[in-house]
Order: structure tokens, then C-alpha cells, then sequence
């Protein structure tokens, strides 16, 4: 029996390094819909959806994405780099949570931000996923999923 327990615990293993590359890629799939129903032209209620869908995965899931990623980087890699890359690291982490705080979607009811700085907040989200390549391992994609979210749920709120 306790072959059998072993042998399920690796393959429990095996799966679970497998979990930041699926966020990745729904993440990144997320994003990819999103700029497909800005530039084409499509039915309505399918413009709709994609457009919620994306906003709520982006107010749920970019705050989670990130304590995940925090969680993976202190536990695992803060003590193993070096310290400018370990500023680098955090900073990736800090400017999503404030760009998220700051989205004039979701209200904003902490930190004001004038339509007019909404450039300046989908530049710093895209600043912040190429500092997150000081991260290493799962951190770095937990990261980088929720950077790719936040700009899809950022893009979601831009109509033409």
C-alpha cells in the first residue's frame, strides 16, 4: 500500500508544476480575446461577455495571481538571489497591486486617477511583467499571469 501512496504523491508532483503554466496560458488567452473583440467586429452580447468575463477575472483573479506569486518568491527564491534582484522582484509584485488598486473601472475609491493617466497606468502594467524576469520559477509566472490579466482587464474598459 505504501508503494501506491507513493507513487500518487509523485504524480501529485508531477501535475503540480504544471498549474502557473495553465494561469499563464488562460491568462494569456484572456488577453488574446480581449484585443479580438477590440479590433473585429463581432456580435454584441459576445463583445459583452468577453468584456465582463474579463473584468471580473481581472478584479478576482490578479490580487490572487499575486499572493500566489509573493507566496512562491518569499518561500522559495528571496533568499537565493541576490539583493538588486530581490528589489527587482518585489517591485514587480508592488506596481500590478497599485495599478489594480488604482483601475478607474472597479471605482477607485482609494486612489483617484484621471482618465487621462490611463496611458501611464496600462505602460506601468507592462513595465512591471518585464521586471517580473527577476523572478525564478513558479513566482515569475504566477507574475506574469496576473500582469498579462490585469492589461486584459485594463483593455476591457477601452472602447473604439
Amino acid at each position: 500500500m505504501t508503494s501506491e501512496s507513493n507513487e500518487v504523491s509523485a504524480n501529485a508532483r508531477d501535475v503540480r508544476p504544471t498549474f502557473p503554466f495553465l494561469v499563464l496560458v488562460v491568462a494569456g488567452a484572456a488577453l488574446i480575446a480581449m484585443l479580438y473583440v477590440q479590433r473585429v467586429r463581432v456580435p454584441g452580447p459576445i463583445e459583452t461577455t468577453v468584456r465582463i468575463c474579463t473584468s471580473l477575472a481581472s478584479l478576482l483573479g490578479v490580487p490572487i495571481l499575486l499572493t500566489l506569486g509573493f507566496k512562491s518568491w518569499l518561500s522559495g527564491w528571496r533568499s537565493k538571489l541576490p539583493p538588486w534582484r530581490n528589489g527587482l522582484a518585489l517591485s514587480s509584485m508592488v506596481l500590478p497591486s497599485l495599478v489594480w488598486v488604482s483601475n478607474p473601472q472597479f471605482g477607485a475609491r482609494f486612489f483617484h486617477v484621471d482618465p487621462g493617466m490611463f496611458a501611464t497606468l496600462v505602460t506601468a502594467n507592462l513595465l512591471t511583467g518585464l521586471l517580473a524576469i527577476a523572478l525564478r520559477g513558479k513566482s515569475r509566472l504566477f507574475v506574469v499571469s496576473a500582469v498579462l490579466l490585469l492589461w486584459a482587464g485594463l483593455q476591457s474598459g477601452i472602447y473604439f
